[in-house]
């Protein structure tokens, strides 16, 4: 994949913009149609279902339609230009899962925090708090970009623009969390709505701390997915951490014998498929794998 140059948020396109008309021109659409996408009345503009989650229960989607997605992937895509600091790993181009969890190699303590319902807690206010005065728009351009990228008056869970835009809107909070950390001497890796703490000792203060920030914030922590481990491995984003490196979980390794066994007696039909499904479940092997070089 090709990562195109990042730059400082007053190098972003979209920083103090003052036309409706230049935003419709950087968003490739006509300033009409982008008037009339924003304009939408609640329920318009996206699809909504429930997805099953791993750990049980519906997650609540709002899928919007294709001409409002294309906008929303238009302005993620600026959006993601701007710098991300060192401790982000999602959503940034050319980092990943893995990525994530080799940040803690070497770590002898890990402690594992999940946002409970994080886009639906990104309320509209930050996103004009965003717009309006991080990136110093004119009124009229923050009204029309909060309309493009809100639902209910919070992130849609489903917009391709949320996942960058809740970590753009609470850049205060991010910042702040990092600072604690780092005071700490521990290190903060943060994928969409998972945080890794890790550090020789990571202090319940500390934690503590980090919990009163997100709360002061309008968030707050899943006491079910909350994990703590010291001297063990720990899971972190799909990956297995350990002192000395990473590794594939133990159920990736068993799929991958059950799709090989399942190849040997496939018809035809279904080969395709399943070699498919064992060529990603491979790719995935060999990337983690990678992690270890590319964090040694």
């Amino acid at each position: 994949m090709t990562v195109k140059k990042a730059y400082d948020f007053k190098d972003s396109p979209v920083f103090r913009l003052r036309s409706k008309a230049k935003l419709a021109s950087l968003l490739f659409i006509s300033l009409e149609k982008l008037e009339k996408l924003a304009s939408l009345e609640r329920g318009r503009g996206y699809y909504e279902f429930q997805k099953p989650k791993k750990s049980g229960g519906f997650r609540d989607i709002s899928a919007p339609i294709d001409p409002l997605k294309q906008v929303q992937k238009r302005l993620a895509l600026l959006l993601q230009r701007i710098a991300p600091p060192d401790y982000l790993f999602a959503p940034v181009a050319g980092r990943s899962y893995v990525d994530n969890a080799a940040r803690h190699i070497g770590a002898k303590s890990v402690r594992l925090l999940d946002i409970e319902d994080f886009f639906p807690s990104c309320s509209v206010k930050k996103a004009a708090w965003f717009f309006g005065r991080k990136m110093e728009c004119s009124p009229d351009v923050t009204a029309i970009l909060c309309k493009l990228v809100t639902s209910a008056d919070c992130l849609p869970q489903g917009s391709p623009a949320s996942p960058i835009l809740a970590y753009l809107c609470y850049i205060e909070m991010w910042s702040e969390i990092q600072a604690i950390v780092e005071r700490a001497g521990c290190r903060l890796s943060v994928y969409a709505d998972d945080l890794t703490i890790s550090g020789n000792v990571v202090h319940e203060a500390m934690i503590w701390e980090v919990k009163q920030t997100l709360f002061r914030h309008g968030h707050r922590y899943s006491r079910e997915k909350e994990r703590s481990r010291r001297g063990s491995p720990a899971e972190i984003t799909g990956v297995i951490l350990s002192r000395n490196g990473v590794t594939a979980p133990n159920r990736q390794h068993r799929r991958i014998h059950e799709l090989r066994d399942e190849l040997r007696n496939a018809p035809v039909e279904e080969a395709a498929q399943l070699n498919r499904k064992l060529s990603g479940r491979l790719s995935q092997l060999a990337q983690i794998r990678a992690g270890n070089s590319s964090n040694a």
